[in-house]
């Protein structure tokens, strides 16, 4: 019992950790330097367990990006009704 109150905060700080993801970083730099359309590009976040905001998703190409986000949002909520989301820009 003591081994699992000592391994799960360790998981949780290792899947809130980017580097840990096979091309986050090239992705995120990729987004921001360039805009798909003429609005500005939105991710999708989501606060994971501990509390931190996780880009999870990525809507671009709309006339209003920021609205179709706000729509993913909603359709996310209907299924996972317990998380927190919300839609910032990208680029």
């Amino acid at each position: 019992m003591r081994l699992v109150a000592v391994t799960l905060p360790l998981l949780l700080v290792a899947c809130g950790n980017d580097d840990d993801i096979l091309g986050y970083d090239a992705l995120s730099k990729q987004v921001e330097g360039t805009r798909v359309g003429h609005a500005a590009d939105h991710w999708i976040e989501m606060r994971n367990m501990a509390g931190e905001w996780e880009r999870t998703g990525l809507i671009f190409g709309y006339a209003d990006d920021y609205d179709e986000c706000t729509k993913a949002i909603t359709g996310l909520k209907k299924v996972n009704y317990a998380r927190e989301y919300r839609c910032t820009p990208a680029n």
